[in-house]
């Protein structure tokens, strides 16, 4: 036991003596960093209060026939703020961040309506962007719907369910986008957006029912991961480049350059290699059409304009009639866009109100609060996905005129042209 005690006091006092030796190398490397996120949350916080938010409500007329494809060029006019890489100064000084947007949806009572929330310099911008794809509808400013209600939910009155949607696999994988649900016949084409509207046109009474996608602009970073993927697919090594030593060539291989005394180096020009392109032909040959479908599908996505996106939905109603019959229309609605050897959405887990072990009841309710509290302040949530401008417009658009058949409020008819006040755009 002595042994034992006289052993552990030797181990004690070395580490006194190696923390005597570093301490005042390591508490203040600790002190910096903790100082750094501290002012960083700081600077942050001081540059988005700064900013003014504006909620704009656009109003669709009855006879919308054009495609996910316009609303393709709108989310287009969204990544013009992108700064291509935020300044160190401006970051640690200023606390600038990418400014974000809100496209939303909100149904009540069997209507639907079609919000942007945005910074207010960006209001010019993106109005110009809308009118240009869309003349006959009617962009003004409205009231906060969301301020409408409580700011603490749920309450002893009001229950409220939701959850945030994620990518299922790897960012660079698309989700099924709106050609595959387009046709050439105009009663044939389907609309991938009508489930969710026919949803929402089925709430009664104070039901409401919100779907909120907070888009980002981002760089093509991201894209980097699909060309390996694409690569890995089709066996294309990829080129290591080595660095430092002294390359040169003496025109003979090493096995000539040694039997040379004996025998004299053929002269004879060594027969070419295939190409990296004919190698690449015979991959693409040999891929199945699935594999094929697959390549195209992540260079296709890849290629476009691209958002951090994070995609939230609430469901709200008074607790006596809480039944949420409608939220699987909103699943639904999801679901669509899965392909099985490509991206779906699922539930991000964290977000969703359930859970397990004693107070399961309390923590339900913490969960749905912190949602709540999330749709409210517009918060991104580290884990998002990334959506590029085809698959933006795949979920969220304006319902085409042929395949409608919610209340979805509209305006019978355009009042007037845009404001001359409006710059233009060209398609």
């Amino acid at each position: 036991m002595d042994f034992v005690s006289s052993q552990l006091q030797i181990f004690l006092q070395s580490v006194g003596a190696a923390w005597n030796a570093v301490w005042w190398i390591v508490v203040p490397a600790i002190a910096l960093v903790v100082f750094l996120d501290f002012w960083l949350i700081y600077v942050r916080s001081k540059f988005l209060k700064a900013v003014t938010w504006q909620l704009l409500e656009i109003k669709i007329p009855k006879n919308v026939l054009k495609t996910p494809k316009a609303m393709e060029q709108i989310f287009a006019a969204a990544h013009t703020p992108y700064s291509f890489g935020i300044k160190k100064f401006n970051k640690w000084f200023k606390g600038q961040v990418e400014l974000w947007m809100s496209f939303e949806i909100m149904g009540r009572a069997g209507e639907s309506h079609f919000y942007l929330r945005l910074p207010s310099q960006f209001r010019n911008m993106m109005e110009a962007a809308i009118y240009s794809q869309y003349p006959e509808v009617e962009i003004t400013e409205a009231e906060d719907y969301v301020a409408e209600m409580p700011q603490t939910l749920p309450n002893k009155d009001i229950q409220i369910f939701g959850y945030d949607q994620i990518l299922g696999k790897e960012n660079y994988y698309p989700i099924l986008t709106y050609p595959a649900f387009e046709a050439n016949v105009e009663e044939q084409r389907l609309d991938s957006i009508a489930l969710l509207m026919e949803g929402m046109a089925k709430l009664k009474d104070e039901e409401q029912m919100w779907m909120q996608i907070l888009v980002t602009p981002t760089g093509t970073d991201w894209g980097k991961e699909g060309e390996k993927a694409v690569n890995k697919i089709l066996g294309i090594e990829e080129k290591k480049t080595t660095g430092g030593g002294l390359n040169f060539s003496l025109g003979v291989t090493l096995g000539e350059a040694l039997t040379a005394p004996f025998q004299h180096p053929s002269m004879e020009p060594a027969k070419p290699q295939k190409s990296e392109s004919q190698n690449l032909n015979l991959k693409a040959l040999a891929a199945t059409p699935i594999m094929k479908e697959v390549t195209e599908g992540i260079q296709r996505k890849i290629s476009k304009l691209a958002f951090e996106t994070t995609v939230r939905f609430l469901y709200l109603d008074r607790r006596e009639s809480f039944k949420g019959d409608n939220i699987n229309s909103v699943t639904g609605f999801f679901r669509q866009f899965y392909t099985q050897h490509m991206n779906f959405f699922r539930v991000n887990l964290p977000t969703l109100p359930i859970a397990k072990g004693f107070f399961k009841k309390t923590k339900i309710e913490l969960k749905r609060h912190a949602l709540y509290t999330a749709y409210r302040i517009m918060r991104r949530l580290p884990k998002q996905s990334i959506l590029n401008i085809e698959e933006l417009a795949t979920i969220y658009h304006f319902p085409i005129a042929a395949v409608t058949t919610t209340e979805l409020e509209k305006i019978a008819s355009r009042k007037g042209s845009p404001p001359a006040s409006v710059p233009t755009i060209e398609d």
